[in-house]
């Protein structure tokens, strides 16, 4: 049975994921490149999926880091990435992006300085929509290895394009591509787990699969009809990001059920997600200590919640 991780978009909320990766590896004392054959991620869930299998510059079978050391991504690196520029302060985002990317992109050459796509010690795949041709874009490093493609990329490239959000960073140019502006691949793939399922079927034909997808949170953003009436473009460009990305998330997650359906003695599809009920934590952005430790909160009660399915993911991971 190959062994597939999918890790939903979410910015900030990325720690969720990241928590619960933490925890499969305590208990399995194995690291994510050993538990997982595939590795695929969205957005933030591109970041950190890149994070875990990125080679270790001394032992380049050996993962750069553990889950919980790529926790400080998000712990350390939140609160300049989304630190609003003094323009869109004074326009309110009409003329610019939310934020500018130079800290963003600081913080991914720290985390992964010129590693190249090429080097993951697990297959990855990264998804990303490309402007100039309406297309989109998988970021794989197989295709590098089988020769399909052979432009190789850094992988802070990759993970800057791959969550480029509309409205928040502009679109990333890499020298690699001409002429191509690349955005977040959560505009088409939020939840990538059925990318990640039609990979594996054609990366391992006639393989059992066991997906496990990852989500960052569910929001639970209520929007009145008495405010919603009356929007115009600009009053819909924030709510619909969310509205787009969670319904395309709980669909693919409705299919992967009827596509994966549990076995006698084995589950084949696992999806780990909880409610935002808690006002604000549904925000990708906000980089704030306070809705950090919120976060954390969020993830560990997930934990606790699925303590069960988390033991039982592990053997099945192991075995």
């Amino acid at each position: 049975m190959k062994r597939i991780l999918s890790i939903d978009g979410g910015g900030v909320r990325g720690i969720i994921p990241a928590m619960l990766l933490a925890e499969l590896e305590a208990q399995s004392g194995k690291p994510v490149s050993e538990l997982f054959d595939l590795v695929v991620g969205a957005s933030t869930g591109g970041i950190l999926a890149l994070g875990l299998v990125a080679p270790h510059p001394h032992d380049q079978t050996k993962p750069r880091y553990t889950a919980e050391q790529f926790l400080g991504f998000y712990k350390e690196e939140s609160h300049e990435i989304f630190d609003k520029s003094l323009f869109f302060k004074i326009t309110r985002g009409i003329f610019t992006s939310r934020y500018q990317a130079r800290a963003l992109e600081k913080a991914l050459k720290k985390y992964f300085g010129h590693t190249m796509l090429s080097e993951a010690i697990v297959d990855i795949v990264v998804p990303s929509y490309e402007l100039q041709g309406r297309f989109t874009a998988f970021f794989k490093s197989r295709d590098i290895h089988t020769k399909k493609i052979e432009r190789d990329v850094e992988m802070r490239d990759v993970a800057r394009a791959a969550s480029a959000a509309p409205t928040y960073f502009i679109p990333k140019k890499i020298k690699e591509y001409p002429g191509a502006n690349f955005i977040d691949g959560g505009v088409f793939a939020n939840n990538p787990a059925m990318c990640a399922y039609a990979e594996a079927k054609d990366v391992f034909p006639g393989e059992e699969l066991l997906i496990v997808s990852l989500g960052t949170g569910n929001p639970q953003l209520t929007i009145q009809f008495e405010k919603f009436r009356t929007w115009g473009l600009l009053s819909w460009a924030k709510p619909l990001w969310y509205v787009l990305s969670d319904g395309s998330s709980d669909v693919v997650d409705y299919q992967l059920k009827f596509v994966l359906p549990d076995q006698e003695k084995s589950k084949r599809y696992y999806r780990f997600q909880i409610e935002l009920l808690q006002p604000g934590t549904e925000k990708l952005d906000d980089g704030s200590a306070q809705n950090i430790n919120a976060l954390i909160k969020l993830g560990q009660e997930l934990l606790d919640s699925r303590q069960q399915d988390i033991r039982e993911l592990c053997k099945q991971l192991i075995k």
